[in-house]
């Protein structure tokens, strides 16, 4: 009866289980392969959230700032260039600057001597990443 028992049991063959594990590993490298883009995506959402959120204190901070006669934000809507940038206090990612006229429209500059707009600019600080491209940019008017 012992020999009879034996040859009915059926286990798995070593070519079998070879094959398993070969199906199983592709299948847990192709879902591996996800998952570096989606932690960058989801670690650019987080900083142009945080960015953001820079622009918006600062524009702000600025109109708290300003005095009466709007000497502070008269002062931006003049600027030719960008002021320089300031690393942002609660992020060291990012920088900002402020500016009279859009960095990421193509309209084209006001003529010198005349107000733009006031801009908070944001931007990568360039220890993080050498770029120059504008993260986020918001406009506010007084």
């Amino acid at each position: 009866m012992y020999g009879a028992e034996r040859r009915g049991s059926r286990g798995y063959s070593l070519l079998e289980v070879i094959v398993a594990v070969g199906i199983f590993a592709i299948g847990i490298i192709g879902i591996l392969q996800f998952f570096p883009p989606a932690l960058r995506a989801s670690s650019e959402a987080s900083l142009r959230g945080a960015a953001a959120l820079l622009a918006q204190q600062k524009a702000e901070e600025i109109r708290r700032d300003d005095d009466q006669a709007g000497s502070l934000i008269e002062a931006i809507t003049f600027l030719e260039e960008p002021t320089g940038p300031v690393t942002a206090p609660f992020d060291d990612r990012l920088v900002y600057q402020f500016h009279s006229r859009s960095l990421l429209s193509d309209e084209p500059p006001p003529p010198p001597g005349t107000p733009g707009v006031p801009h908070v600019i944001i931007r990568y600080n360039p220890e993080f990443r050498p770029s120059a491209d504008v993260l986020y940019e918001l406009r506010f008017d007084p």
